[in-house]
């Protein structure tokens, strides 16, 4: 029997640093095989707590408890991860129970035992007295300072990517409104004689949605962490950035922007990538009817762009949104956060009150 508890706790503790090293360290998306993060947060915690913060009873709070589970996600995620570590320590020192003073009568005193050597307490009151009981304890305590110093790197990480996604999302809102709208940025830009200037902010939109990319894939979690507007995400500063870029590519003929098209295939991959992994699905479409997309034109038209209004212009335009609306709707409706309008102030996301379904309204 002592050899089954040395198994399972060595299993316990080999999928712990597994995970942790996956979740960690290594700086790409990786395997959900295998690991405790993903399974956690995506099929256990997050599910219920968005149905649960999603029903009536809820209504007047759900923003804010949405708000709260990317923060104590990874708290619980932590805790979760020590205490499956400390309980395989505990398995294998119980069964190592004759060689500890005083000697280990019960699972309790082994987890006790156990959690005071990884976290490196010592208080002394318990003592390995053989040699392989005292490896054992030693090598405990190092995986305990080696897993402290790293989620104290972690959490400093997801703090640093965090405060940089949400710096270029802010600067959207004198741009393109609240939730933001590519229509309404491009039309902020003419209203300011700004256009000259339409180049250097998609490259530095390109840059961010790289930073997205390179994050968001290293970093799962993120994507559980909410911007502090509830009109606003940074899957809403893309999705209004990519219509302004589809507008440009295909509608617009008065202003050439190239930077524009670097933007929109770093981001559909961006999407694309982040929707894969999280195996969020959304109706493919352009999600948008062809007069919601003539009256924004007019729109356009009517403060002095130049636009093309054919039947090619529709259809260019079309395979353009089709590109990344699909998986922007998927993820909006599996994380419940908003998207961007076509048209300020109606917004394309709509939760239902009645309870966790949400379902993606076409945008006008």
């Amino acid at each position: 029997m002592n050899i089954v508890y040395r198994l399972l706790g060595l299993a316990l503790i080999i999928l712990v640093l597994f995970d942790v090293f996956k979740s960690v360290i290594v700086p790409r998306i990786t395997s959900r095989l295998f690991r405790i993060a993903p399974f956690l947060l995506g099929h256990v915690l997050w599910p219920n707590y968005k149905r649960m913060a999603l029903t009536r009873p809820f209504n007047r709070v759900s923003t804010e408890m949405l708000e709260t589970f990317g923060p104590v996600s990874f708290v619980l995620l932590v805790l979760v991860w020590l205490v499956l570590m400390v309980s395989g320590y505990a398995l294998i020192l119980y069964s190592f129970r004759e060689s500890v003073t005083p000697h280990i009568k019960n699972f309790g005193e082994a987890l006790y035992f156990a959690g005071a050597s990884v976290l490196t307490i010592g208080y002394g009151d318990v003592v390995a007295s053989a040699p392989i009981t005292r490896a054992v304890v030693l090598i405990g305590a190092l995986c305990g300072l080696v897993f402290m110093a790293l989620v104290i790197s972690f959490l400093f990480t997801i703090q640093n990517w965090l405060q940089l996604r949400e710096q270029t999302v802010n600067t959207l809102r004198s741009r393109a409104g609240t939730p933001p709208s590519g229509l309404v940025l491009l039309l902020r830009y003419k209203e300011l004689e700004l256009l000259t200037n339409l180049g250097p902010s998609f490259l530095h939109w390109e840059g961010w949605a790289a930073s997205i990319l390179e994050s968001h894939r290293a970093y799962p979690l993120l994507v559980y962490f909410r911007s502090s507007n509830k009109d606003e995400s940074w899957l809403s500063a893309m999705g209004a950035m990519l219509d302004a870029a589809s507008i440009l590519l295909t509608s617009v003929e008065d202003v050439a922007v190239g930077e524009a098209d670097l933007f929109y295939w770093l981001s559909c991959t961006c999407i694309q990538s982040i929707s894969d992994y999280f195996g969020a699905t959304g109706t493919d479409g352009v999600h948008l009817t062809r007069k919601e997309y003539a009256d924004g034109l007019s729109i356009l038209a009517d403060v002095g762009y130049k636009v093309r209004t054919d039947e090619r212009a529709w259809i260019q335009f079309s395979a353009r949104r089709s590109g990344y609306m699909g998986n922007l709707v998927g993820l909006a409706n599996m994380f419940a956060i908003p998207v961007h309008t076509w048209i300020k102030g109606l917004p394309l996301l709509q939760v239902e009150p009645e309870g966790d379904q949400e379902i993606a309204q076409k945008s006008i």
